[in-house]
């Protein structure tokens, strides 16, 4: 078996430049049961529309032990071959379909516009995928031009979810998984007025996964210098308020902001939140690196899987 650190050279080799490929012939696999802990990274469309960065990226992954990868289904869904590749490799892969880039602007959304996320959603189940991410799923952040309840905007946004879940039936199998990203924020407030909240959406999801980036707690000083225990505070949080059963990964920043207030490396503010999910009662993290430069966390991951926790406590998962 070659180092990982052979891998990870090739991997920026090929990011850089053009090089001949091998075919690869693989066998689709049937990855269809999430893993009991899911550690894994998001891929984006120039991953996708890249076969030989996808070959690679996945064989660095599949080298360094990770599992589950969250893969970007617009506007270039990966191809049948693609997505057996990955099964081949032992991966669970997991459809990441955007709704309201930006977040929801009106009280309904547009139906043309919710046709074609069904229409991306039919994709990924034709392709295989066992679990449909929903993202944006809610309302704008910076605030809207109509007055709404709490309530009626959880109803709204619980409504949609519903309705993709519906129209896609003839398309994607009754066991299909259904999670959602939700803002970081959520698991530690009562109310939002995105529309999101834990309770409710775990009625309805079989898993959530809150955006714990440290960097974005903005204002909130111990939030940011504390990666570790953002991230096990907020999947702790999450399973706590969820329905029981409900899977709770947590998003991890993979990405160089605001990291100073840490007092910490790159590399070991990527570790110590991989830490934090592993020390809480979550299921998991992804990391994001929009643009899938994932050479600092693979370095990040290897330490991880060599080094205790910080409080070096052996913790039971929830079920």
């Amino acid at each position: 078996m070659k180092p990982l650190l052979t891998f990870l050279f090739l991997f920026v080799y090929v990011s850089c430049q053009s090089v001949s490929s091998t075919n690869h012939q693989q066998k689709s696999g049937s990855v269809k049961d999430a893993p009991e802990f899911i550690e894994g990274l998001y891929i984006n469309t120039k991953t996708i529309r890249d076969k030989k960065r996808w070959s690679l990226l996945f064989q660095v992954m599949k080298e360094a032990g990770m599992n589950t990868a969250v893969v970007d289904m617009q506007p270039y869904p990966p191809s049948p071959e693609q997505v057996a590749e990955a099964k081949a490799l032992g991966m669970y892969l997991v459809a990441r379909i955007v709704n309201f880039e930006g977040g929801l602007l009106e009280k309904s959304p547009n139906p043309n516009l919710v046709a074609s996320i069904q229409k991306s959603i039919r994709k990924a189940c034709e392709l295989g995928f066992p679990e449909i991410q929903l993202d944006y799923i809610r309302y704008a952040d910076g605030g809207t031009n109509f007055s709404m309840s709490y309530e009626k905007r959880y109803e709204s946004i619980l409504g949609i979810i519903k309705d993709h879940k519906e129209k896609t039936k003839d398309t994607c199998p009754s066991d299909t998984k259904w999670t959602a990203d939700i803002f970081g924020r959520v698991p530690f407030i009562e109310n939002d007025i995105i529309g999101q909240k834990v309770e409710p959406f775990s009625e309805e999801l079989n898993g959530l996964y809150p955006m714990l980036y440290p960097s974005h707690f903005y204002g909130l000083t111990k939030r940011v210098a504390d990666p570790y225990g953002t991230i096990k505070d907020g999947l702790d949080l999450t399973v706590k308020r969820a329905k029981q059963g409900t899977k709770a990964i947590a998003w991890v920043q993979g990405f160089n902001m605001m990291v100073g207030p840490s007092k910490l490396s790159y590399t070991d503010y990527i570790k110590v939140q991989m830490q934090g999910a592993r020390d809480s009662s979550g299921h998991g993290f992804i990391v994001w690196n929009a643009g899938n430069e994932y050479l600092e966390t693979m370095n990040a991951y290897e330490k991880y899987k060599k080094e205790p926790t910080p409080n070096q406590s052996n913790v039971t998962k929830n079920e």
